[in-house]
């Protein structure tokens, strides 16, 4: 029996403003049903006030899938479970919520609800309050909160008075999961990935949040969206070994879902697990194409703040078995990731989401395999952009160096820093290190290269230092917009020059970020030995044949 209950005014909603709003049309009367329940998309469920049992189940899948981050999915399933139960509050504030910014949207910049999705719908839920139970009740208001404009204008400030609202349910109902991971995704959609400094230790905010998600975990062990969250708050942590146990099972709380099937790389990349990422990253697009074929060719509703679905996540995937290939030496599983990535974006990369870079990182791969007859022949794949032109120059420049051909490397270099400020260079979406930062970095590490071969090795350790100083202020993402590390070259050069000591440092430096990384491991076994340790170089082989098991390159220095 549905329940039918009146709370009183709570985070300042009346029953005065409530008859006031009008009227939506999220929930349009039909016999065809708008989604089927998928096999496999998990078992966590959130009770709902609601007579129908079926409505139940899609309120229960749409939250699975919004944890998951497949937002239009989640909104079909929503949008069923109005159509199968139109007096239910809950399901229109589940679309609500899928229809809302998250802290990916936030990261690339979308506007939030473009087409009013979200306020029609938690404005439906308001209308059906008085059936809610006073929890539903509560959550209904305190989502309110981020969507009316007409309390507070500014995007910015109604955004924290919805944490502070989250805050308030969360100390009301520290035990419920979906609070405490609402709660915490309030807070990540203020930051946009930046929780913590370049020391690894916490910005405002961050460890309420990580507290938040840890208390959900401990009331939910298998919580999809509190799991999902608290790796992305806790991968460029300087302890993100503490989202191992999410990592380990967050595939199991939404199986068909690409995205949580790929999400634990995020952790397997940061603490060296890179076989693990790769399988899981193949094996993620394995999983949207099962999930395609359970609920056929169907357009999903794209009328939310951010249109993932299993339709569009490949090659996020793809990007991911490419980085974690390289840093195992492997070229031929990187330049094949790498190829599926650039083909992805068709002919006209900078009107693609990450297009302009998976273009530019397919060249990276044959650069620091060194693959420098192929890049030499080859035309350039796609141009006609600052960014591309410029890290088209950036590869064949080294590619001449290998070949000896500096007269060529120092036009190269010459083009990258003319791309660098061109006035076009950031406004084609190059994100979220812009192109010209990108820019240059590459020319300070041609640069390097192109006095290492003239034998200016103070010079190019310069170089190479400030390369180093830029690529540190890169925007955090994985994978990095910058694929291959500076400190390679830095602590390659440094040993050249006979400072094996600093060369030490710069590589266990990079080992703190890298863990396992063949190639920093590599040069860390040479400035050992050239410091005569021979004992502790020996530990260090060791560590680097295991690490190199996969690779198809052998190495002479840090770097090709």
């Amino acid at each position: 029996m549905r329940k039918l209950l009146t709370a009183g005014v709570i985070l300042g909603v009346t029953a005065m403003q409530l008859a006031a709003l009008p009227t939506a049309a999220v929930a349009q009367s039909s016999d065809e049903p708008l989604a089927i329940l998928v096999p496999g998309g998990g078992t966590y469920s959130r009770p709902i006030t609601t007579d129908s049992d079926l409505a139940q189940q899609f309120f229960d899948q749409g939250l699975r899938m919004a944890w998951s981050f497949y937002f239009p999915e989640s909104i079909a399933s929503y949008q069923e479970a109005t159509r199968l139960d139109p007096d239910s509050p809950m399901p229109y504030f589940g679309l609500a919520h899928a229809a809302g910014p998250n802290p990916n949207s936030r990261y690339a910049g979308m506007p939030d609800d473009p087409q009013g999705t979200g306020l029609d719908a938690i404005r439906e839920a308001l209308r059906r309050i008085d059936s809610a139970t006073p929890r539903e009740q509560d959550m209904i208001r305190a989502l309110f909160v981020l969507y009316n404009k007409d309390a507070i204008m500014d995007t910015r400030e109604r955004d924290f008075a919805f944490v502070d609202a989250m805050r308030k349910l969360h100390e009301k109902y520290p035990n419920d999961p979906d609070i405490g991971a609402m709660f915490a995704a309030g807070f990540m959609n203020t930051t946009r990935w930046d929780y913590w400094e370049k020391d690894g230790t916490a910005r405002p905010g961050t460890e309420e949040a990580q507290f938040a998600l840890e208390a959900a975990m401990r009331a939910e062990h298998d919580h999809p969206g509190a799991n999902h969250l608290y790796i992305h708050l806790m991968e460029a942590s300087g302890q993100p070994e503490l989202a191992m146990p999410a990592a380990q099972k967050l595939e199991s709380t939404v199986p068909i879902s690409g995205h949580m099937v790929h999400m634990p790389g995020h952790i397997y990349l940061r603490v060296g697990e890179y076989e693990k990422a790769i399988d899981i990253n193949e094996r993620s697009q394995i999983v949207d194409l099962q999930f395609a074929e359970l609920w056929g060719d169907t357009n999903f509703p794209n009328i939310g703040t951010y249109p993932l679905s299993h339709k569009m996540h490949a090659p996020h995937a793809l990007d991911f078995v490419r980085y974690a290939s390289m840093l195992q030496g492997s070229y031929a599983q990187a330049s094949e990731a790498a190829q599926r990535g650039a083909a992805s974006v068709g002919t006209a990369p900078e009107a693609v989401n990450r297009g302009e870079k998976r273009v530019v990182h397919s060249w990276v791969v044959d650069k620091v395999f060194g693959k420098w007859d192929k890049l030499l022949s080859s035309e350039q794949s796609h141009k006609g952009t600052p960014y591309l032109d410029g890290m088209w120059s950036y590869v064949t420049g080294s590619a001449n160096i290998a070949k000896g051909n500096l007269a060529a490397a120092d036009a190269a270099l010459v083009h990258i820093r003319e791309m660098a400020v061109d006035p076009k260079v950031d406004t084609t979406g190059v994100s979220p290190t812009s192109a010209s930062q990108i820019l240059t970095l590459a020319g300070f590490a041609l640069e390097g290269e192109i006095k290492e071969a003239r034998g200016d090795l103070d010079g190019a350790i310069a170089a190479y230092a400030r390369a180093v100083e830029i690529e540190d202020t890169n925007s955090y993402t994985e994978p990095p917009d910058w694929s291959q590390s500076m400190r390679l070259y830095l602590g390659a050069a440094q040993l050249d020059a006979g400072q094996a000591a600093e060369a030490e440092a710069t590589f266990r430096q990079d080992l703190e970020w890298k863990q396992q990384s063949g190639w920093s491991t590599f040069g860390l076994q040479q400035a050992i030995e050239a410091q005569g340790r021979s004992a502790e170089a020996v530990i260090v082989k060791r560590q680097f044949e295991s690490f190199w098991r996969n690779a198809d390159v052998t190495l002479s220095r840090a770097h090709l």
